[in-house]
Order: C-alpha cells, then sequence, then structure tokens
C-alpha cells in the first residue's frame, strides 16, 4: 500500500489491480486490505488511482464500521459542506490571507558622536490556502472523480440500509450522502471551478440521489449485487482465457507446414561419424554464410584505443595508436559532450623518455555536441619504454574568463610496440657477433704442450 502515496502511476494502478482480485478471490483478506485502503486513502495523489480506491472501497466495505469509517474519511477529504458556499465564505474573510505588521527600533551613533532612534517596519503575510485533497481535485474541475464518488456513496448507503438496524442513523448517513453529491452539482454549475462539469457528470449524480431517495428494489439490486457479479464474471473470464491459451500453447505443432522432409538417402556426406544433408547444409551457408572464427580482442585494432577521459567529463577523448617502426601516430577522438560551442580547443601532449612530439595539433572550434578528430605525430629515440601525457584546454564561447582544463590519462608506449622479431642465417649472426664491442674475452696460460688438454672449461668466455 505504500505505492499508492508515491508519484508512479503505473506501480500504483498495478497494486490496486492486484488489490481487487485479492479482495474478490480471498473473502478472509477483505478487512485487513479493507483497513490498510483507508488508511492509505488520505495520502493518495494521483486522480486515476483515488478514482479506483473509491470503487474498491464502495464496494467491498460491508460492515457498519467500514461504511462509516469510509464516509468519515470522505468528509475529511471534500471538507465542509456545502462547497460553493464555503469557499465564497472563505473569499470574502480578512484572516483568508493575515498580514502581520511588525516595528522594530534600534538605536545608532551618528557621525557627530549622537545616539538617534531608528525603527524599521516589516510586514508577514500568512497564507492559508491548504485545502482538502478531494476538493482539490474537484475545484480543479475533475469531476469524473465526482461521479466515481457518487458511485461509492449510493453503494455504501444502500448497503447500510441492510446492515444497520437503527434507523436515524440509517437517514443520517442517506442524507449526507446525498448532501456531498449535491454539494458537488452545485459546484460544477458554478464558476469556482477551473473546468465546468460535464452533462454526463450531472445525469450520474443526479440519478444516485434519485436511487438513494427512491430505493427502487431493481436499482438496489444493480448497485448491491450486480456490480460485484460483473467483477467475478470478468476475472473468471481471464481466468479461463489464460487457461485456454495456455491448453492451447500444449497442443502447438512444433513443425511448421513447409519444413523440409530429411531422406535417408541423399545423405551421403559424413561428418564425425554423423551423416549431414548436403541439401540442407547448403541453404545454411547460403542465408547465414561461413562461420567466423573467434578473434582475439588483445591482437586487433581495438587493442590500440585508449581512453584518455571520462565518460562524465565535459570532452571525451580517446587516441588510436598506429605504430609504423620508430614512427608513433595518435589518432585521437574528441567529443564535445555539452550544448556550448568551444573555441580554441588545443590538444596539448607531452612526452616522457626518449619520445619527440613531431606534429603539434593546431586548434580547433567545436560545435556543442558534435565531435572531430586531430592527429599528433612522436619519434621513437631509443628503445624504451616512454610515456605520453597531457590535457585539452578550451574555452566557451560566450564565457569570460580563465580556459577550461581537462587532463588526460597517461598512455605508456611499450618498446615492444615498436621492436618486431628480425630473421638472419648463422653467417650473418657472426658478423655481427664479432662486430659488437660489448663482448669480453679472458685468455688462458700458454701450455708447454700443445697436445695437453685445457684445464678447465671456463679458460676462454664470450
Amino acid at each position: 500500500m505504500d505505492f499508492l502515496a508515491e508519484g508512479n502511476e503505473k506501480a500504483a494502478e498495478s497494486v490496486l489491480e492486484f488489490v481487487r482480485e485479492a479482495v474478490t478471490r480471498f473473502e478472509n483478506l477483505q478487512p485487513s486490505i479493507i483497513e490498510k485502503l483507508l488508511d492509505s486513502l488520505p495520502s493518495i495523489k494521483s486522480i486515476s488511482v483515488l478514482h479506483a480506491g473509491l470503487w474498491i472501497l464502495g464496494e467491498y466495505c460491508s460492515t457498519e464500521e467500514q461504511i462509516r469509517s469510509m464516509l468519515d474519511a470522505v468528509l475529511a477529504s471534500i471538507g465542509d459542506l456545502p462547497i460553493v458556499d464555503t469557499e465564497i465564505r472563505e473569499s470574502t474573510k480578512d484572516d483568508t490571507d493575515t498580514t502581520t505588521t511588525t516595528v522594530v527600533s534600534s538605536s545608532r551613533v551618528t557621525a557627530d558622536g549622537t545616539y538617534a532612534t531608528q525603527s524599521a517596519l516589516s510586514t508577514v503575510t500568512n497564507n492559508n490556502d491548504d485545502k482538502p485533497q478531494l476538493r482539490t481535485f474537484l475545484l480543479d474541475g475533475e469531476f469524473f472523480l465526482g461521479a466515481a464518488l457518487a458511485t461509492a456513496l449510493t453503494k455504501l448507503s444502500l448497503r447500510y440500509q441492510q446492515v444497520c438496524v437503527d434507523g436515524r442513523a440509517r437517514n443520517k448517513l442517506t442524507a449526507q450522502s446525498m448532501l456531498i453529491l449535491a454539494s458537488i452539482i452545485h459546484l460544477g454549475k458554478s464558476a469556482l471551478p477551473k473546468k465546468p462539469i460535464s452533462d454526463d457528470d450531472v445525469d450520474w449524480l443526479s440519478l444516485c440521489i434519485r436511487v438513494l431517495n427512491d430505493r427502487s428494489p431493481i436499482l438496489v439490486s444493480i448497485f448491491t449485487f450486480a456490480c460485484r457479479q460483473s467483477l467475478q464474471d470478468m476475472i473468471g473470464t481471464i481466468d479461463l482465457t489464460k487457461l485456454k491459451l495456455s491448453e492451447a500453447e500444449k497442443d502447438i505443432v512444433k513443425t511448421d507446414v513447409d519444413a523440409l522432409i530429411n531422406f535417408s538417402h541423399i545423405l551421403s556426406n559424413v561428418n564425425d561419424g554423423q551423416a549431414v544433408d548436403e541439401l540442407e547444409l547448403s541453404l545454411l551457408q547460403a542465408t547465414e554464410g561461413s562461420k567466423k572464427k573467434d578473434t582475439d580482442v588483445s591482437t586487433t585494432a581495438l587493442s590500440k584505443v585508449y581512453q584518455l577521459t571520462g565518460f562524465s567529463d565535459p570532452i571525451y577523448a580517446e587516441a588510436y595508436i598506429n605504430v609504423n617502426q620508430y614512427d608513433i601516430v595518435l589518432d585521437v577522438l574528441v567529443v564535445n559532450q555539452t550544448p556550448d560551442t568551444l573555441q580554441n580547443l588545443t590538444l596539448e601532449l607531452a612526452t616522457l623518455g626518449d619520445l619527440k612530439l613531431v606534429d603539434k595539433p593546431s586548434p580547433i572550434t567545436l560545435a556543442g555536441n558534435d565531435f572531430c578528430n586531430t592527429k599528433a605525430q612522436v619519434k621513437v629515440a631509443s628503445t624504451e619504454t616512454g610515456i605520453i601525457f597531457g590535457n585539452i584546454v578550451y574555452d566557451v564561447s560566450g564565457v569570460s574568463g580563465d580556459k577550461s582544463c581537462v587532463v588526460l590519462n597517461d598512455i605508456h608506449i611499450d618498446i615492444m610496440d615498436y621492436i618486431v622479431p628480425a630473421t638472419c642465417t648463422d653467417t650473418e649472426f657472426r658478423k655481427m657477433w664479432l662486430s659488437s664491442s660489448g663482448r669480453t674475452k679472458v685468455f688462458s696460460a700458454e701450455q708447454h704442450n700443445r697436445h695437453e688438454p685445457v684445464p678447465g672449461t671456463h679458460t676462454q668466455l664470450y
């Protein structure tokens, strides 16, 4: 029931549909449900939800206590009666908007050193425009809600005639209901509401007053018995429809009428010990194409895309790194996520390590919610890991002040990004090894006998 007081009308309507079915199916839960619904009635702010709540209360309030509680809730929600006379009386009262005047005096020292008294006049206006909930809706011209209230009060009054033994109490409750309905008709025909009442609503309100006055047995049976029977028939029809649909789904033939029939004589190919229909295989390849192999994302171009800013920053930027031997090209995508035009937008980059920025991106102007691509070229000077960092500086069109700055994430350039493996023959490798200056030679002591083996295996190191 807590959803009824919230602003989500769809959730509240779903709750009321569930409450309606629960009250209809489970009679032992009716008292507790009616009590909670009565407690939640003053806090309902939606007209459609209040309309459904009044219908449920008017249909299922069956005891004397419940009917009186319902009528008290309606009287509290609609305010003093008659509505038109009360509204006119309140509009002419002087204390509707009370004005309080207060004089505040203080002593101050003047320029010549003398004391002077200064008085200030303050005025406070108190507006008492708080009106009951149902009265507010009626003054806004929502008289269809008044028609729903008339149906509920008519059902309650007719049912109260059957359960109450006190004649004066029966007549009092019926008179109060008729006074409420007559006040709504009078309000609709006056100039107070924002929208006048429609003829259909006037006819229905008049019919409810006539039913309460005449108490015709046919109309009494319609209001007290036929309405609830119609609801039960509708719920039973919905359940029967769901049951028929579930049974129909069980009898559905899963095979379509134009499905192909497999003949064992044309199953010639054998794949993994299972026969394969050549015709079906060819049709599958023609419609779906060949299966694509699963590729690793780390080996594709997506692995070279670096996110430079966050999604919540005013400027979103990401860079695609294209490494061509010792040249690194940064293709930066810049997206303006604000509706403002950004002027002098500059991508400022700096490097750390043996990396040199060759081309500095030029300033650009970016419209609101627009994007562009800019490129920067970096030269690799030595085979070591480098870092590219920087920020984006821009001016907002029409706004004076300092430039705005968005700091970019660092890009780490790995040595393996621009070093590729190469092949060489054994002869080329020996030549490169001999020409290298980093080798170290350790010679062994001269042996007198050339045929004497060299003692140890580590006498000469390369």
